[in-house]
């Protein structure tokens, strides 16, 4: 599944009903059968969905989903074509005509430049890259020693990941010590369809049913990148309940339990010790009621804290929209190639599902930090 920005609601409908199913989202393109689009993707974007369909192995179905009410409707037709023998056959004689596509190596566009590294080699020989991936080159580390150097980009299509976010990483080891971030915008922003419906019909209930949803899938995406599955499917029925219109104050009893799970798990504490997002959002309103120096932990914790306050306090302003989500946007995008510089892939993750990056209003914008 590709979530491409604005479409939130609608990735988070799909994550219900494949969860009400039994179906399992796949985590790579080798492990999927159906190529799930939620929205419409700008340029780049349905560059990066083609790849996708290319990766994946027959019997496979493409499918685009614009709308939240359709996704049940969508994963029917999927699943019927999925079993279309004729349909499964036609396609796997088109794809065996075409040539396959080469690497792109793009993103290794230093691989290519002379170094002192790689000019005692005699460059007029002729030898062919494996697999047409450029090899990585060498260069001394902050200690001295040398180290591969590499070039790998994070997203957009990275499950628990913002919706079109790319960060470009050059990686020692797996240490990063660069970036630059990216986000690659949808081809047009949807109606409203959500758990609540459009902006124009939303009551003071509707903002907070919204405000847990937030809190509620932020905390998902965070648990899930720490490993713990049972925490994160936890949030996830909840978040689920309270867009399927479950009271808020059933809602907050189920909140309870899992903020007290969550506080008191030493294995948690542990994995996300020393993880912050530093004074990122010192001076900004995310509209998730957070603000100052703090960790991923704490922000965690914070989430889950404040989307039961809201659930039981019916006078709390849900503070669902952002006053200046742009300008929000512009703030973390930049910030990121200082949060990432000296941290490993996993760890990284983990600081951009805290940062819990709105990327929906904003057009193409670019920051790059080289250490």
């Amino acid at each position: 599944m590709l979530e491409v920005p604005g479409w939130g609601e609608t990735r988070m409908r799909v994550e219900a009903e494949l969860a009400r199913r039994g179906w399992v989202p796949a985590t790579s393109p080798a492990d999927a059968d159906v190529l799930l689009v939620c929205g419409a993707p700008g340029e780049e974007l349905a560059s990066v969905c083609d790849r996708l369909w290319s990766q994946l192995p027959g019997p496979r179905v493409r499918k685009a989903v614009i709308t939240a009410s359709d996704v049940a409707a969508t994963l029917e037709r999927a699943a019927e074509e999925l079993l279309d023998e004729g349909r499964q056959h036609s396609d796997a004689r088109i794809r065996s005509r075409q040539p396959s596509e080469p690497r792109d190596a793009s993103a290794h566009d230093s691989a290519d430049e002379p170094t002192e590294h790689n000019m005692d080699m005699d460059m007029d020989m002729d030898m062919p890259m494996p697999g047409g991936i450029p090899l990585a080159n060498g260069a001394p580390d902050r200690d001295g020693l040398e180290m591969d150097v590499l070039h790998v980009p994070l997203g957009p299509a990275l499950p628990h990941w913002p919706a079109g976010l790319v960060v470009r990483c050059v990686l020692q080891g797996d240490v990063i010590v660069s970036a630059e971030a990216e986000v690659l915008p949808a081809a047009a922003q949807p109606h409203g369809d959500g758990p609540v419906g459009g902006e124009s019909r939303r009551s003071a209930d509707d903002e907070r049913r919204l405000a847990v949803i937030r809190r509620s899938d932020a905390a998902v995406q965070v648990l899930a990148l720490a490993g713990w599955s049972f925490a994160a499917d936890r949030a996830r029925r909840i978040r689920d309940a309270v867009a399927s219109g479950t009271a808020l104050v059933d809602a907050a009893a189920d909140l309870d339990k899992l903020a007290q799970s969550v506080g008191r798990s030493w294995t948690l504490r542990w994995t996300l010790k020393g993880i912050t997002v530093g004074d990122a959002l010192a001076h900004a309103d995310d509209g998730m009621g957070q603000s100052g120096s703090e960790t991923v932990r704490g922000r965690l914790v914070g989430w889950l804290d404040e989307a039961r306050r809201i659930a039981r306090d019916d006078t709390a302003e849900g503070g669902y929209e952002l006053q200046d989500a742009l300008a929000l946007q512009r703030s973390l995008l930049s910030e990121i190639p200082r949060l990432l510089n000296g941290a490993d892939v996993a760890t990284a993750r983990l600081i951009i599902a805290a940062l819990t990056i709105e990327t929906a209003p904003s057009p193409r914008f670019r920051s790059r930090a080289h250490e």
